[in-house]
């Protein structure tokens, strides 16, 4: 997971204006029921602009940064919209009024917003999922704020959560060895919620990392020797490979966030660019 840099003036008014019309309806409906069958008539107004935020993440999932392994994409509720699941049997109203927010809505591959076991012994997958720290603090209907929430799945809209991820030389990942022990716990239960430890999205990451260490190991070749003593195509070839290393490490590519967990792993951080977090980058 990387951090996604959402550009609402990348998405016609008109579309906006159509998803603003839908939900101050949906504020205007009083009746339990009535809500449920409201969401339901409009559901295909959340695919409307699915293309275009699908061009915000560059084509990837914004859970897992996959652009094939989760299968098709489909828009996620970050907040469900019909009911949120705390813990195991254990679930609450959802948040009914954020259904055509399109703040809410998350670009996620299949197999990673659905519950399934697909390429996992344990079930994995969002679904209804959206434990906080705090149950008692969570937003209802009548008192809708959502500033004292702290959700314990990690938003790829935050500067910060995707930080709180990992990843090793297997492709497997984990929690930022900069956290604490309660804070571990709450990021590998959201890691296993969100979908991102499956087998294959795992074999995915882990051929990436080999294809980047590969990479690295010749620039460090290169590199141990003199800057005296190398030759002009030594001196050449090292610029491709750095050029090549921060191509794959940028927000653009397939699994940059394993990417640059290798090339932190090699001391080679300067080539980790998050070019995310640049509000001016072009998803053309």
């Amino acid at each position: 997971m990387i951090y996604v840099h959402r550009d609402l003036s990348k998405i016609p008014q008109e579309k906006l204006d159509a998803l603003r019309a839908i939900s101050t309806a949906l504020q205007e409906i009083q009746g339990k029921s009535e809500r449920k069958a409201f969401i339901e008539k409009n559901k295909d107004a959340w695919s409307s602009v699915r293309n275009e935020l699908t061009e915000m993440s560059f084509d990837k999932c914004w859970y897992t940064e996959s652009r094939e392994a989760v299968s098709r994409y489909q828009t996620d509720h970050f907040r469900p919209h019909g009911r949120a699941k705390q813990a195991e049997k254990q679930y609450v109203a959802g948040y009914c009024w954020l259904a055509f927010d399109i703040d809410n809505f998350r670009i996620v591959g299949v197999l990673a917003n659905t519950q399934n076991k697909e390429y996992s012994a344990e079930t994995v997958g969002k679904g209804d999922w959206f434990p906080l720290l705090e149950p008692q603090k969570r937003a209802t209907l009548t008192n809708r704020s959502l500033a004292s929430e702290t959700p314990i799945l990690l938003d790829p809209t935050d500067r910060d959560d995707p930080s709180r991820i990992i990843f090793n030389d297997n492709g497997e990942a984990h929690p930022s060895d900069d956290l604490g022990e309660d804070d571990r716990a709450n990021v590998d239960l959201a890691i296993l919620r969100m979908g991102i430890r499956q087998e294959q999205l795992n074999r995915k990451r882990r051929a990436k990392w080999r294809d980047c260490a590969r990479k690295i190991s010749k620039y460090n070749r290169f590199f141990k020797k003199p800057k005296g003593q190398r030759t002009q195509e030594e001196a050449a070839t090292m610029d491709e490979l750095a050029a090549e290393l921060i191509t794959m490490a940028s927000c653009r590519s397939e699994f940059s966030a394993t990417v640059r967990c290798c090339l932190q792993s090699h001391r080679l951080d300067r080539f980790a660019i998050r070019d995310e977090l640049n509000p001016l980058v072009d998803a053309d």
